[in-house]
């Protein structure tokens, strides 16, 4: 549950909408009893409605959450047809998308094909989408995208930290180039040498030797022969440099044409 939860996202729009559906996977995983209460809200979030919960069986609820799937994804599959424009637009930045397939058709794949052409799905995420597919076989992407992730994450729990919003977190002790991440630009290609050279103080800090990590066993090869060539005696600072280099390509590879985020940076 903790894993899914990740990809549950809540809309303002419609409050009660995780809520319930919440509701119905505990009862139908057998949990009805940790629900004692349902609650309606208004879309400021306030509390309209509170009575006490009927529980369903594991069968009727989840029936009822295979409806909700099958409502919604009808409903969004009828404002392609009628708005296209603005659900290419939410598709961009997405790697998946609800479809509804027949499979008393016997082309009932074309469908799903003809969605993912329509809506250009994740066109504005190609970087993203390529490292999740391929980074398990491309050793430079892997680690890429490992300092992006990094740099993200430190932003914002740094930002939260700093605010003292959690008692749990603080800022003492933090590395400088953490207090660096919230200076960051939104990561788009045009920023995403400024993310490489932050990543390169964050990585030199945290694992200086990284070159003799198990990962590089190959790589190290190559980045010493690149640096000799440019220096009959390559340093250690010189083949750094050229890991550096690869890591910045696929920085740049990586990131989006233009600012994707939507929220406060």
């Amino acid at each position: 549950m903790r894993s899914c939860g990740a990809s549950i996202r809540y809309t303002d729009l419609a409050p009660n909408s995780a809520m319930e559906m919440d509701v119905l996977y505990l009862e139908a995983i057998g949990h009805s009893s940790d629900v004692s209460s349902q609650i309606c809200r208004n879309r400021s979030g306030k509390i309209v409605h509170k009575e006490k919960h009927l529980p369903a069986s594991p069968e009727e609820a989840a029936q009822q959450l295979l409806d909700v799937a099958i409502n919604a994804t009808t409903y969004l599959s009828m404002l392609m047809n009628m708005n296209p424009s603005l659900c290419g637009q939410m598709a961009a930045t997405q790697s998946y998308w609800p479809t509804m397939v027949d499979l008393r058709d016997a082309n009932w794949q074309a469908p799903i094909a003809q969605t993912i052409s329509k809506l250009e799905l994740g066109k504005s995420i190609k970087g993203f989408l390529r490292s999740a597919q391929t980074s398990h076989r491309n050793i430079i992407r892997h680690w890429a995208t490992a300092i992006y992730e990094t740099l993200m994450r430190t932003r914002f729990e740094f930002k939260e930290a700093e605010a003292m919003t959690n008692r749990h977190k603080t800022t003492k002790g933090c590395p400088e180039w953490a207090r660096k991440a919230l200076g960051l630009p939104i990561f788009t290609k045009a920023s995403a040498r400024e993310w490489a050279r932050l990543g390169e103080e964050m990585l030199l800090e945290q694992l200086p030797s990284f070159l003799d990590h198990p990962d590089f066993v190959q790589k190290k090869r190559s980045w010493t022969h690149r640096a000799r060539q440019k220096s009959d005696g390559p340093s250690l600072r010189a083949i750094r440099r050229e890991a550096f280099e690869d890591f910045a390509k696929e920085l740049k590879m990586l990131a989006p044409e233009e600012e994707l985020w939507q929220g406060e940076w």
